[in-house]
């Protein structure tokens, strides 16, 4: 079952341009990005620091690349049931700056406070997964090599300009699954409409990767 279209292969199936299907397919992930928005994490949270891109940019200097060739960091971050570790939210953020870490616990503190409501008195624990650490595998690890194979399977792998449109994507189906179509729908039905000018300018343009397979700080116990 395809999961997820190209706008290559969306112009061919419905005989239109690419740039029609570019913006088609742009328009449902800017209605899942304001969607994402409205829903922060919270309760019980697990994180992941992680890089995208990573063994196609490993041969190139950190410093000295390009921006489109340096591997991308992101944060992976879930809502839990703590009872079970069943997983009510997910969200995959890729860091503001190229040359983050994911591993720095400052980058781990501002994805908390743009993408998590915290419990005032401090009454939550957040755990997280050391990603060099192979014994300490996660759930989070399973869906990050999940979005990374989704993505270069169904796009040829995707550049940093675009690349949180289609990790927001990624999260949306990841949580609806086989329901994600019949929420998609309802989801365009109620978000502005929004013109390929304002797209473009938002996110600029797509540069493929091809490669294989606003809540207020509060005290938070971080558990490693």
């Amino acid at each position: 079952m395809q999961i997820g279209i190209s706008a290559k292969l969306l112009s061919e199936l419905i005989q239109v341009t690419y740039k029609t299907a570019w913006l088609m397919n742009h328009k449902l992930r800017y209605a899942i990005e304001q969607w994402d928005r409205e829903l922060p994490l919270q309760g019980q949270l697990q994180l992941l620091g992680e890089f995208y891109a990573y063994e196609y940019s490993r041969h190139f200097s950190s410093r000295g690349a390009e921006a489109e060739d340096r591997a991308q960091p992101v944060v992976v971050g879930a809502s839990v049931v703590e009872s079970s570790g069943t997983m009510t939210r997910l969200k995959i953020k890729r860091m503001e700056s190229a040359y983050g870490s994911p591993d720095d616990s400052r980058e781990l503190e501002r994805f908390l406070q743009n993408h998590a409501i915290l419990a005032e008195d401090g009454s939550h624990e957040i755990k997280v997964f050391d990603r060099r650490n192979r014994r300490e595998r996660s759930a989070l690890n399973a869906i990050w090599t999940e979005a990374v194979r989704w993505l270069a399977r169904t796009f040829g792998g995707i550049g940093p300009k675009h690349l949180q449109a289609y990790l927001d994507e990624f999260c949306f189906r990841r949580m609806f699954r086989s329901d994600a179509m019949i929420e998609l729908i309802g989801l365009c039905g109620m978000t502005r409409t929004i013109i390929y000018r304002d797209l473009v300018g938002k996110r600029g343009g797509i540069q493929p990767i091809n490669w294989g397979s606003r809540h207020a700080k509060s005290r938070h116990k971080i558990a490693s």
